[in-house]
């Protein structure tokens, strides 16, 4: 797991949505635990090895407070939804919440995501909807031809 190379794909999802930073931060810090703990398994002696195995509980507890950020992070896209779902669906046990509840927590913020993006979604049909239907209003009202468009009411004819 290269922990330094961020793609332009994920910087550019991360202008719609933080969870892709989210997600790469667990990943830098999931990477650091893996290799102090390869560190520590390498060492014979006994002060060595307390000194890199303190390292590896410092790292293991940053990344268990990241894990908690991660589950409760709520993304603000589908692609950040899907992202998040995928994620934390590879991870290994090791770098997930201690708390055996914690699907529970992370499926109610997937959810309320969700339900966020949907209203989200249906706000600007709306609203896109309500400025079309007021633009072809005053278009009819005017007699004006909208982006070459002409309305008319239903016994007129509608030209393109």
């Amino acid at each position: 797991m290269s922990s330094h190379k961020i793609s332009t794909q994920s910087i550019a999802a991360a202008d719609r949505d933080l969870i892709f930073v989210v997600i790469e931060r667990h990943r830098e810090l999931s990477a650091y635990y893996d290799a102090a703990l390869s560190v520590s398994a390498r060492l014979e002696d006994e002060a060595e090895f307390n000194a890199a195995d303190e390292i590896s509980v410092q790292t293991n507890q940053v990344l268990a407070e990241h894990a908690n950020v991660l589950i409760r992070s709520t993304p603000t896209t589908i692609a950040g939804v899907i992202a998040l779902t995928r994620y934390v669906g590879s991870l290994r046990d090791w770098e997930l919440p201690d708390d055996d509840a914690w699907y529970r927590v992370f499926l109610e913020g997937l959810a309320d995501a969700i339900d966020g993006i949907h209203h989200g979604a249906a706000a600007w049909a709306r609203r896109r909807l309500t400025w079309r239907s007021l633009s072809l209003s005053a278009a009819h009202f005017f007699g004006e031809p909208l982006l070459g468009f002409s309305i008319s009411c239903g016994s007129c004819h509608s030209e393109a």
